[in-house]
């Protein structure tokens, strides 16, 4: 296995261009999550793999519930399919709660506060959906010592309990809703079968991928990656290169083809990695990244050091048009 070859099978296991998608829960549940930080380049994320979708396809999912932005794995925030927030949070919520311990103190929101503020949440989700705003004004009206960050920081503990979860827009306003109402029926199991199903789930549709990639990726601890690797080794193929095991699901993949793709900030392909770690939208040419990309009136400003073939141009050409289609502009 070369580094090409890695490259290769990873745009084919993520799904990038190959149209096998053509929904978009079906394909937030094949990747397990999706980075949400910049929430419209999440959905660039899911345009890219599904097949005839929109920003309004997706956001309709994600209005009516099947699609939630939470916190599992890190405190970073994510995209999950609604059915699969119960397991997600369950294995990964008590390691986000400890990470988040020493800032709740500095901020003076020990446990009895928090108790406190979770139940002013759910008492006023009752009635609906609240955006971040109209809940900050109920919570100081309860004489709650509140301000933006402790907002924020109470907002991702009720989360984490599976009190509430991501609401439907309010214009370009996220809104916050029981979690009771979006995912009633939500999925539960044990540790270890939960262990197992992430563990799974990222390297079919991220592998190949180290160990260290898993353990940068999840969140969770050493001995917890290797024991979810051990639970799926009776599927899972490994290579090596450079002293690295590369671990992945052995399909059969289609030949290669020269393909280039734009991808959104926080795309999981250049950050589900260790060696990646790229924030910004970046271009990726044959699954590696080799430029970068901005939005400008009417278009895109596409940047490739060093990159003047012809077939590039065109190929520029036809995922600016991709990007065009998917946000209603052709």
């Amino acid at each position: 296995m070369t580094i090409q070859d890695i490259a290769f099978r990873r745009l084919f296991s993520q799904r990038i261009g190959d149209g096998h998608f053509i929904d978009p829960v079906g394909l937030v549940k094949w990747m397990g999550c999706i980075r949400a930080e910049d929430f419209p380049g999440a959905m660039w994320s899911i345009g890219l793999r599904v097949q005839g979708s929109t920003e309004n396809s997706v956001e309709k999912a994600f209005n009516e519930g099947h699609i939630l932005r939470t916190h599992v794995l890190t405190p970073a925030w994510r995209l999950v399919a609604a059915e699969d927030i119960g397991w997600l949070l369950a294995l990964t919520a008590p390691r986000i709660k400890a990470f988040n311990s020493s800032l709740y103190r500095a901020l003076g929101m020990d446990e009895a506060l928090l108790r406190k503020g979770r139940g002013i949440l759910t008492r006023g989700l009752r009635d609906g959906e609240l955006t971040q705003t109209q809940l900050m004004t109920l919570i100081r009206r309860e004489k709650f010592p509140i301000d933006e960050v402790r907002l924020n920081l109470l907002l991702m503990d009720a989360g984490l309990d599976g009190l509430i979860c991501s609401g439907s827009m309010d214009g370009r306003q996220f809104t916050y809703t029981l979690m009771d109402r979006r995912a009633p029926a939500r999925q539960r199991c044990d540790k270890a079968s939960a262990l197992a199903e992430l563990t799974g789930r990222y390297f079919r549709s991220r592998g190949p991928a180290t160990e260290k990639d898993f353990l940068l990726w999840s969140g969770l601890r050493p001995s917890e990656v290797r024991i979810g690797i051990d639970m799926n080794r009776h599927w899972l193929a490994g290579d090596t290169l450079l002293g690295e095991t590369y671990w992945f699901d052995p399909v059969p993949v289609s030949p290669p083809v020269q393909s280039l793709h734009l991808l959104p900030a926080f795309d999981e392909m250049a950050t589900a990695y260790v060696s990646k770690g790229v924030f910004k939208p970046a271009v990726i040419i044959d699954g590696q990244v080799a430029g970068t990309w901005t939005k400008k009136v009417g278009g895109i400003d596409v940047q490739i050091p060093g990159q003047t073939d012809t077939w590039v141009k065109e190929a520029i050409t036809r995922a600016e048009q991709q990007y065009r289609r998917f946000h209603g502009q052709l």
